[in-house]
């Protein structure tokens, strides 16, 4: 009796072993929840328990003139831990080491970011609920922006320096689909109203979930329809309140504070080989005194700020190998934007008046591989000739730019 026992034991944990192994082994299905990434969509697919993923990025700058350095940097590492409790209660986390996890390559003080943490309650197709530190669900490229999924080596400049991605705060949010309209309302913290700059706008204000200063909101609304198949028109609104200085400091009357607005509408169509997207971003800011007066540098940012991009690309290798799962996918990309489209004070800054062209290739040898490189023409208003330094302008170097990315 006692050798059948053991028997049966022996057996049982033979067959653990081996679900273990076809578990390690098994090739699961990517596929985007939401909006998320396929990699961060990754605890969506299974049935329960622990879910590990993640990406990566390491770029080169080839700079078009030699007043500026060339530029090589492991410029993301992704880690996404997620832990599905049950089939209704889902905690998702990516953590992120920047620039090999230095953030400045003088001091070597470490950049390692919770780029986003939550816990999602996944209730019914048309209402659920999200909470924790969440990825502002903004434009094409916020919340989708894997190595994979976008074309180009680096992010469009619109979706950096307008919508200033990646942009994630602590809230909750709302989301859902009703039949081919999906939305997402949001309640998140506000903006550092003094880390706001003329180059970037207010993408130096996100919090980021560090220290926030919670006296301040902000309130965002998306709408995505997919008004035919492969074709989604959608858009985004948000308004909040920007404070100066972080959670616990001393409020001051002199802190400076302000209201940002900020609307994007956008569109995407795919058919077959080819990909097409556009995306139009328009922002306002207001403030009290102490933030309207600040002088001329970074601290004087812009009053309106607007931006837009047209892209096109086209895999060409089903007509190379027809059966095959690999991509080559030429595309360009063209780019119109301005920081300081309105200025509080003094005259607009010119060199922030910028347009960027950019054509390239992506191919990948695996879906979850890609070796890219591109072209960027780049120029501005000014009339300042181009080069780094006082008196000249940075903004119209071109650069050649060279990226490995993959998705695990």
């Amino acid at each position: 009796k006692g050798f059948q026992e053991m028997g049966r034991q022996i057996d049982v944990l033979t067959e653990e072993i081996e679900k273990l192994k076809l578990g390690a082994v098994a090739e699961i299905e990517y596929e985007s929840f939401m909006g998320l990434g396929p990699a961060a969509s990754k605890v969506y697919g299974i049935d329960k328990g622990l879910s590990v993923g993640g990406y990566g990025e390491v770029v080169y700058n080839n700079y078009q003139h030699p007043s500026k350095k060339d530029f090589a940097d492991a410029y993301r590492f992704i880690l996404y831990g997620g832990y599905k409790f049950n089939d209704w209660i889902i905690m998702n986390t990516e953590l992120e080491f920047e620039h090999a996890g230095i953030g400045n390559s003088g001091s070597k003080e470490p950049e390692v970011y919770a780029e986003f943490s939550y816990l999602d309650f996944v209730m019914h197709k048309g209402f659920n609920i999200r909470t924790g530190l969440l990825l502002i669900p903004i434009g094409l490229i916020n919340e989708y922006h894997e190595p994979t999924v976008y074309h180009g080596v680096l992010r469009p400049d619109v979706e950096t320096n307008i919508i200033p991605s990646t942009w994630r705060d602590i809230g909750i949010m709302a989301y859902g689909k009703v039949g081919e309209l999906k939305y997402d309302v949001a309640l998140v913290n506000g903006l550092r109203a003094n880390s706001f700059n003329r180059n970037t706008w207010i993408r130096s204000g996100r919090q980021q979930g560090a220290k926030v200063n919670a006296d301040v909101f902000g309130t965002i609304v998306r709408i995505n329809y997919e008004l035919l198949t492969n074709l989604l028109i959608g858009g985004t609104y948000y308004s909040g309140k920007a404070d100066e200085g972080k959670g616990g400091d001393q409020d001051k009357s002199t802190d400076k504070e302000g209201t940002v607005n900020l609307w994007e509408i956008h569109t995407t169509y795919q058919f077959q080989g080819l990909h097409l997207r556009g995306l139009f971003a328009s922002g306002s800011l207001d403030g009290n005194s102490a933030l309207e007066s600040a002088p001329p540098g970074d601290g004087d940012v812009g009053k309106k700020v607007e931006g837009w991009y047209l892209e096109t690309a086209y895999n060409v290798m089903p007509h190379i190998r027809p059966a095959s799962d690999m991509s080559l996918t030429p595309f360009v990309r063209y780019e119109s934007y301005d920081t300081n489209k309105e200025v509080f004070t003094g005259s607009r800054d010119t060199t922030l008046d910028r347009t960027v062209t950019t054509a390239g290739l992506g191919f990948k040898p695996h879906p979850n591989v890609v070796i890219k490189a591109d072209y960027q023409w780049r120029d501005t208003g000014s009339d300042l000739p181009e080069g780094k330094g006082t008196g000249l302008d940075e903004n119209k170097i071109d650069q050649i730019n060279l990226g490995v990315g993959f998705i695990f």
